[in-house]
């Protein structure tokens, strides 16, 4: 059966722009993706990327030439290919001039730019604490922020999923994890959005760089006071953990544990929310698929991965060439940025019969959702429970549950893709 165009879906979109088929430029093309009006209709525009240009070199993105990828089978031999790495280099674009220094020397010292041998050394003291098993611990936490959520959903009847629920269940369970005092939840609250959008490469304006630098000022402060608290009053939380583990490297320092607290906090809230909202509304699209989950629940762990293929938050995903290398017929050269579309890639007809088409029952789905390679996501079993948990939760407990009238918003983000406002009712 050939793939249906994304037009002909059950979420199809009304155009403000051109047509896809339209636009034969790829540089054109490229330049609606990054426009922030057309967050929600960017997958036609990828898939016409793909059809002209699947590689792509262009400054178009970030400010300086670099690979722009859409291809599934390029994007695997990028992550799996250990000569491609994520250090200092990819954070690069981030420097935005001395008035945004104090988020790029941040964003430096985390996992995701580090030097490699440095990463390698602060993940394994990380990883272990975010296996299955690790996490099964965090389960009843979960358990009763979901059930108090869904309580909360219950009694409004109406509701608005990003802003009543999706971001309250990530952000309570991983501040539960790190040791943050849930009195302090609120403060977080401005500082995640605004460091969030300062991330987003696309759409930096002056205000949202001044922003992203109050909200990395008071993420440092915070967690150094934190970090000093617990040398003195030691608890069971990952901070203490982590304040306390040594190789034969030594300790980590104030700066790497800062570091370490501000990537965890952000990664551990925004892509689970985002994805809250994108996974519910996609099922919501597709009640053929909703059927198919009540109707076997055995069915939800599989769903969560087709969820991550057919809409995701992570939307790009980076590395830089420290030799010269072949991609397919392209040569690329040390020192080269590679910068995948990971929408497009998980929605490559090369590699997904139907791509285009949300099946739950989907087999061998591999997806981008949590990155890849050395670099891939340590909390994707984090994610997943508290995604089952969720987006199981609304769909066991509330069996006439729907979209109501109202404003379906996409924030204006293209690297960590999401909706500002997502009303359902019960």
């Amino acid at each position: 059966m050939a793939s249906p165009s994304p037009l002909d879906l059950a979420d199809r979109f009304t155009f403000d722009g051109p047509e896809p088929a339209s636009i034969a430029n790829a540089e054109e093309i490229l330049a609606v993706i990054l426009d922030p009006a057309r967050r929600g209709e960017l997958y036609p525009y990828l898939r016409r990327l793909q059809e002209v240009e699947p590689r792509l070199r262009s400054d178009a993105l970030h400010g300086h030439p670099a690979w722009i990828l859409c291809s599934h089978a390029d994007a695997v031999a990028v992550l799996s290919n250990h000569a491609l790495v994520s250090d200092e280099r990819n954070a690069a674009i981030f420097d935005t001039g001395p008035s945004g220094q104090g988020f790029f020397e941040l964003m430096k010292r985390t996992l995701l730019y580090m030097d490699p041998t440095e990463h390698d050394r602060i993940r394994a003291m990380l990883a272990r604490h975010f296996t299955p098993r690790a996490i099964s611990r965090y389960e009843p936490l979960m358990k009763e922020v979901v059930d108090g959520l869904l309580d909360r959903a219950a009694e409004m009847g109406r509701f608005d999923l990003v802003a009543d629920l999706a971001y309250t269940l990530p952000t309570a369970v991983i501040c539960g994890i790190m040791g943050v005092p849930s009195d302090d939840l609120p403060i977080f609250h401005t500082w995640l959005n605004d460091f969030a959008r300062r991330g987003d490469v696309s759409g930096v304006t002056p205000e949202v760089e001044a922003a992203g630098e109050a909200a990395t000022n008071g993420f440092t402060d915070y967690f150094l006071d934190l970090i000093a608290h617990r040398r003195i009053h030691r608890e069971d939380d990952l901070i203490t953990v982590l304040m306390e583990s040594e190789d034969d490297k030594g300790k980590l320092t104030d700066e790497q544990l800062v570091a370490l607290c501000v990537l965890m906090i952000q990664a551990g809230h925004e892509t689970t929310a985002d994805m809250i909202g994108l996974g519910m509304l996609a099922i919501l699209r597709h009640p053929d698929q909703l059927e198919l989950l009540r109707a076997d629940p055995s069915l939800l762990g599989n769903a969560i991965d087709e969820l991550l293929r057919f809409d995701g938050s992570n939307q790009l995903v980076q590395r830089v060439s420290n030799e010269d290398f072949d991609l397919g017929e392209t040569r690329v050269r040390a020192g080269e940025v590679c910068s995948i579309l990971t929408g497009a890639a998980s929605r490559d007809p090369k590699r997904f019969e139907e791509p285009d088409r949300l099946d739950i029952r989907r087999r061998d789905i591999q997806h981008f959702g949590f990155g890849g390679g050395t670099h891939i996501c340590m909390g994707a079993s984090l994610a997943r429970s508290e995604l089952s948990m969720m987006i199981g939760g609304l769909i066991e407990r509330f069996p006439a549950l729907e979209l109501a009238d109202g404003p379906l918003a996409y924030r204006d983000s293209l690297v960590l893709r999401g909706l500002t406002s997502l009303p359902l009712r019960v």
